[in-house]
């Protein structure tokens, strides 16, 4: 009776090891292999932090070249204009999050990084709040880049944490 019963727990545990059981996970990677393949104006991008329990979602809603100094903003300086960009960000994860104003680029088509400007306020809505998220809180708003005329702004780079993400312009 033992014999019996052995060859049908190997079937058993070899039924179990099927390789038409779906597909693997994707394997783990620190964000840079996603930057690889932009998205796009309307396109939204999940990237985690750098402590435990942040996560931002982003999404590109909108964007100008030019962008129209607010009276009361700076000008750009002489030979360049401002691009702007929309910007949703939304904390989806466990734990306050800071808004990356800091880490956010325009990138024209000789490669060349773009700084958003401080003080960048557009006529095309508010400025983007540099403000920390709480978990489920979001903010909405433009990021003014100073960028010299003769240059196409191709991209916008973001990155956050480890994680970098782009967007086609």
């Amino acid at each position: 009776m033992a014999t019996a019963l052995v060859p049908a727990l190997l079937l058993s545990l070899t039924a179990c090891q099927s390789s038409t059981a779906g597909p693997e996970p994707a394997p783990r990677t620190n964000g840079k292999a996603a930057a690889a393949v932009p998205a796009g104006v309307g396109d939204t991008a999940d990237v985690g932090g750098s402590r435990f329990g942040e996560h931002l979602r982003i999404s590109l809603r909108g964007f100008v070249d030019p962008a129209v100094p607010t009276k009361a903003a700076r000008r750009p300086a002489a030979g360049h204009r401002w691009v702007g960009v929309n910007l949703r960000l939304v904390n989806v994860g466990g734990a306050a999050y800071e808004a990356p104003l800091t880490k956010a680029w325009i990138v024209d088509e000789h490669g060349r990084k773009h700084p958003a400007v401080t003080s960048g306020e557009v006529t095309t809505g508010f400025p983007l709040s540099g403000k920390s998220l709480q978990v489920g809180d979001d903010s909405e708003g433009w990021l003014a880049f100073e960028v010299p005329y003769g240059s196409r702004a191709v991209r916008l780079h973001c990155t956050v944490g480890s994680q970098e993400r782009n967007w086609q312009l």
